[in-house]
C-alpha cells in the first residue's frame, strides 16, 4: 500500500501538537522506520495511519483513498489487509500462544488446516514451538511482544503498522523478529515501524543483510527522511 500525507496537522488527547503541516510519502512495498524519542507522538502517528485517530486537518491517503471517508463495510475490507502491532492490543489471556495467532487468521477469513499448520511453522522458525500450548502469562515480556508481532504478520498484510515492536524483545529474539519483518517486506508488504532512535540503530548495526530501510524522523511536528544509513 502507498501511504501519503499532505499538510497534515494532528494533536494528542491533551491538545499538544504531534504533526504540524507535515508531508510524507511511503511507497508501496517500502520498509520505513520512524525514529522518534517521543513515544506518544509516534504511537498517535501510527494510529492515525491505522484509521483510529482522525487528523485535525490536511489529507491522508492510503492507496489514494481516505480511510476516514470509508463506509463501515469499506473500512472492514480495508482493515482486512492491514496488520497492526500496538502495545494496547494485548494477547488474549485465556488463549494459548497458538490460539492467539490463529485467531487473527480466522478473523481474516482463513479457517483451514493449512492455515493452522502455518502457525506451527511460524512458531518453529521463531523458536517458540515449546510455548505454543502455553497461555501468555507463562511468557516473558519479550516473548509476548514477539507473539504479538507474529500475530500481525501471519496473514501477510499489504500494510503492517508496528509501534516499537522491538521494545522489550530479548537480544536473541531481536534478530528473529527483524528477519521475519524483512522477509515479509520482500513479499510486497509495506512496513511502517516506529522505534526509539538510539537503541534501535545500535541493534540493527549488529544484524546482517539489512533491507533497504527508509530511515525517517518524527520531530517537532514534522516527518522527514534521514540521509544517514546504517552500515
Amino acid at each position: 500500500m502507498l501511504v501519503q500525507g499532505f499538510h497534515l496537522t494532528q494533536t494528542d488527547a491533551s491538545g499538544l501538537p504531534i504533526l504540524e503541516d507535515a508531508y510524507f510519502s511511503f511507497p508501496e512495498g517500502s520498509y520505513t522506520v520512524l525514529l522518534s524519542e517521543n513515544v506518544m507522538a509516534a504511537t498517535a502517528f501510527l494510529k492515525m495511519l491505522a484509521g483510529e485517530y482522525r487528523p485535525s486537518s490536511g489529507t491522508l491517503r492510503i492507496d489514494h483513498q481516505d480511510p476516514y471517508a470509508f463506509s463501515s463495510s469499506q473500512k472492514r475490507r480495508w482493515l482486512s489487509e492491514v496488520g497492526v502491532v500496538f502495545s494496547d492490543f494485548k494477547l488474549f489471556s485465556d488463549r494459548t500462544v497458538e490460539e492467539n495467532i490463529f485467531f487473527t487468521l480466522r478473523a481474516k477469513g482463513f479457517w483451514d488446516e493449512q492455515s493452522l499448520s502455518a502457525v506451527g511453522v511460524l512458531l518453529s522458525k521463531a523458536g517458540l514451538t515449546d510455548k505454543a500450548k502455553l497461555l501468555p502469562e507463562a511468557l516473558t515480556e519479550g516473548e509476548k511482544q514477539l507473539v504479538m508481532a507474529l500475530r500481525a504478520m501471519i496473514f501477510r498484510p499489504r500494510l503492517l503498522l508496528a509501534d516499537d515492536p522491538f521494545q522489550g524483545v530479548e537480544a536473541g529474539s531481536f534478530g528473529i523478529l527483524f528477519r521475519f519483518l524483512s522477509e515479509l517486506n520482500k513479499t510486497g508488504t509495506t512496513l511502517v515501524l516506529s522505534a526509539r532512535q538510539a537503541a534501535f540503530l545500535e541493534e540493527v548495526k549488529k544484524t546482517e543483510n539489512n533491507p533497504a530501510i527508509r530511515w525517517t524522523q518524527l520531530e517537532n511536528g514534522k516527518v522527514y527522511s534521514l540521509e544517514e544509513k546504517v552500515s
